[in-house]
């Protein structure tokens, strides 16, 4: 039974969230709207069911591809139209690609959004993907590619998937690699757009100052010639446990251990949250507090709890030196193991107040706002009211957080990336030895 919320907080909670409207396009999509008092701005997305973990292993990388491109012109407007429309009128506009989704999203004062509603709904529709623009956005995207290999705190995450999840789409780098994008041309962008982007799709959330009748008759206006089509079908991830070292001559040793953690369906979802918080949440974790101030292993030490619609992953990241790098690891590795007889109810009513006041607080920001929406629509198909979600953390025991240790972190499930100077690091097998 999940603890009773305070009533007063409660009361604050369902008056602030129950603005939320929904609807669909007559051609099927789906648009949903949160208006919050008090802002005169509106923060606008469209989201497209589809990321890196959908794409072939010969296309890897069009997903991203192809939310660049669509800022280089459609059949009515140039790339610097594009730009100078936003912003004309103090706007801006963006797009992100994540491993299971795409979006497209503007923010701008609340009179000027149907200018964002119309730019949005031209560049996902009628993109032209000229070549020679494609040509010189795929040299942008290999100098991103260059800027990754040569920041080793962003290349040991990119190794970290791949060992975690080998030979599957959900492993691969979403950034691509040289070798497929070369060879996708125009014609393919025009497939993978067709093929995806249609309106069973595609789903439109807009947060702050809206009036959900206005943005439903703009969307039905300006998106009724996107076609109809197939939710894409995704392959089940699988877990894989491995490792990948690589070694280079610089200063530090950059090293992940990752276990399989929570899927967002997973009902150990918010206990993995909160022993992330409590094991590497900040500057009062025992991570940060035993390994860096105590022991000056590390600079940043920092856990993570990452989750997919059916995988996840605990991890631990840090760097250190070439030579505390054994140190290190089995310092870490009993933090873990300590945790779950030593947690105190302190540290975990601790966690709880941190847990919940991010939550809270990021959900008054539209733009935050817009992105939890978006991602809770795609995930669960329906928007989680936050009081449900904080009676979830309430609800988090002790021997809940004590059994998720137990059947995490387990030598059976380790996942090893480790890049820099790391001739030092102890074989794979050792450092499972300090696990169970």
């Amino acid at each position: 039974m999940w603890v009773k919320l305070n009533h007063t907080l409660k009361k604050i909670l369902e008056s602030k969230y129950m603005t939320i409207r929904e609807s669909k396009t007559k051609n099927g999509i789906r648009v949903i709207s949160q208006n919050m008092p008090n802002f005169s701005s509106v923060s606008l997305g469209v989201w497209a069911e589809v990321g890196s973990r959908n794409e072939l292993e010969k296309e890897q990388g069009i997903s991203h591809l192809l939310e660049h491109m669509a800022f280089k012109g459609t059949k009515t407007r140039t790339a610097k139209e594009i730009a100078m429309e936003i912003e004309n009128v103090g706007g801006d506009i963006n797009a992100a690609t994540s491993v299971e989704r795409t979006s497209y999203f503007v923010r701008m004062l609340k009179n000027d959004i149907e200018i964002g509603i119309s730019i949005l709904s031209d560049i996902i529709q009628n993109s032209i993907f000229d070549p020679i623009e494609l040509d010189k956005e795929k040299n942008v995207i290999f100098q991103e590619l260059a800027s990754y290999r040569d920041s080793p705190d962003d290349m040991v995450f990119e190794n970290f998937q791949s060992a975690a999840y080998q030979d599957q789409a959900i492993g691969r780098s979403i950034l691509g690699n040289r070798e497929t994008l070369i060879n996708i041309k125009s014609d393919d962008l025009i497939s993978y757009s067709n093929k995806f982007y249609n309106s069973n799709n595609l789903i439109i959330v807009a947060t702050g100052s809206i009036d959900h009748d206005q943005l439903h008759n703009s969307c039905e206006k300006y998106f009724e010639s996107i076609h109809t089509g197939d939710i894409p079908l995704t392959i089940k991830a699988e877990y894989k446990p491995s490792q990948i070292r690589e070694n280079r001559d610089i200063e530090q040793a950059h090293i992940i251990y990752a276990f399989e953690g929570c899927s967002y369906h997973d009902d150990n979802l918010y206990v993995a949250h909160l022993f992330s918080n409590i094991l590497g949440g900040g500057m009062s974790s025992r991570l940060f507090q035993n390994i860096r101030e105590g022991r000056g292993l590390a600079y940043s030490v920092f856990s993570f709890s990452s989750s997919y619609k059916d995988t996840g992953i605990f991890g631990i990241y840090s760097a250190t030196a070439p030579n505390k790098v054994n140190e290190y690891s089995e310092a870490v590795a009993n933090e873990i193991i300590n945790c779950e007889k030593s947690l105190t109810d302190q540290e975990i009513e601790k966690a709880k107040k941190q847990l919940k006041a991010g939550l809270i607080m990021s959900s008054e920001s539209p733009v935050a706002r817009m992105n939890q929406i978006a991602r809770q629509i795609s995930i669960y198909d329906r928007v989680i009211d936050m009081s449900e979600t904080l009676e979830r953390i309430d609800s988090i025991q002790k021997h809940h957080i004590s059994d998720f240790v137990s059947e995490t972190f387990k030598s059976k499930k380790l996942t090893i990336s480790a890049l820099g100077p790391i001739s030092e690091l102890s074989d794979q097998d050792v450092i499972k030895n300090f696990y169970r």
